[in-house]
């Protein structure tokens, strides 16, 4: 009850941030910098807790048979119900990353979210498809990640590494981050499609990197989340003078049965 409460205040916390979006982005700058940015000394930051939160959803997931049957596989098992993209997208949305979706949503929910840009996303799928959004396309419009590229030495628990293993480099595979480099020990990563929990980052090779932060949401949703700009007050009407003392604006040519051409293509 305990963490299912610290997912519900997460994802609430974010809600409201993102609800708050319009006005933020308003302020004055003198406000806008009086905002902290950083988290006093010793004190966990808000994105610090989501990612836990995310690695802890996690943690109590990764040899799970499917999104909807708790019975745990070995470790190394194959997952063929619940596979790796859906598996960081769940964890991602018991953080509240996910806006509208929970870790518990049915399947076909991730198969076709729509986010608050409008756009369809297939959390279920990382490998590029041209018919499709996929979770890496969600992360990189959602500015909720950034890929960093090969570098292990920079992980965080809760981002997430997306392996090229595909022919031409193509995506084949993703985990999230459970644990960082630590002196000589390297991160570790959760991940399903074989279930495995704390696997070296190597294993994932050839991969990259890429960090979450959760207000990014901010930047990449902001426009969502604003609210449509009024109409734009009419134009004043020309001065007629001013119209005759310069050249007449050429015409755009009329294309055969009436339609007018541009620069752009037929104009009708």
């Amino acid at each position: 009850m305990h963490k299912l409460l610290a997912r519900r205040l997460a994802g609430a916390a974010l809600a409201l941030t993102l609800a708050g979006a319009p006005a933020l982005l308003a302020a004055p700058a003198a406000q806008a910098d009086a905002v902290p940015v950083t988290a006093p000394a010793g004190i966990p930051s808000f994105n610090d807790i989501l990612r836990g939160v995310e690695v802890d959803w996690a943690e109590q997931h990764w040899a799970d048979t499917a999104w909807n049957d708790a019975t745990p596989v070995a470790f190394g098992a194959d997952q063929p119900n619940y596979q790796c993209a859906e598996y960081v997208a769940r964890a991602l949305a018991a953080a509240g990353l996910v806006p509208g979706l929970g870790p518990d949503d049915p399947q076909n929910d991730y198969f076709t979210y729509v986010a608050p840009n409008g756009k369809t996303y297939d959390l279920l799928l990382i490998t590029d498809l041209p018919q499709y959004h996929n979770l890496y396309d969600y992360l990189m419009d959602s500015h909720l990640g950034t890929d960093v590229g090969d570098h292990p030495e920079l992980a965080r628990p809760g981002d997430v590494v997306v392996t090229y293993g595909g022919p031409n480099g193509a995506k084949t595979h993703t985990g999230l981050v459970a644990t960082a480099q630590d002196g000589t020990n390297e991160p570790t990563v959760d991940a399903h499609n074989r279930a495995r929990s704390h696997y070296g980052y190597h294993y994932y090779a050839p991969s990259h990197l890429v960090q979450i932060n959760p207000l990014g949401l901010l930047d990449g949703f902001a426009d969502a989340a604003a609210p449509a700009p009024s109409a734009a007050a009419p134009a004043p009407a020309a001065n007629p003078l001013s119209r005759l003392a310069r050249p007449a604006a050429p015409k755009a040519p009329a294309a055969p049965g009436g339609v007018v051409t541009g620069p752009f293509g037929p104009q009708v």
